[in-house]
């Protein structure tokens, strides 16, 4: 759900007129990279999720995880934007670490 949540937060900061970084919102390469790694870990949480899974159940809970981190992240966004990119930093530091422990164990 961490590493969701940072994919959906790099999508809504990727948009030039609602990134909280004057460098995204100046640069079309920065917000190309910010889309491209976005995507990246979009496809990296499915391939996660459905080799845990299954592809038959795989795909839907990875649907579900998905459409409830982005409504949360809309709320959020909307409710207390400062606070939208630090949580997502916060969000991919400790999705990433997650992940590498369940790899390692």
């Amino acid at each position: 759900m961490c590493l969701l949540f940072a994919a959906c937060a790099g999508l809504y900061q990727a948009d030039e007129r609602r990134s909280s970084f004057s460098f995204v919102r100046t640069s079309r390469k920065s917000r190309l990279w910010l889309r491209a790694v976005a995507v990246a870990i979009f496809l990296l949480t499915l391939i996660m999720i459905a080799s845990l899974r299954g592809w038959e159940l795989g795909v839907p809970t990875w649907l579900g995880v998905f459409s409830f981190v982005f409504v949360v992240g809309l709320y959020l966004s909307a409710q207390k934007p400062d606070w939208h990119p630090r949580i997502a930093i916060g969000a991919a530091g400790l999705g990433v670490m997650t992940g590498f422990a369940a790899v390692v164990l």
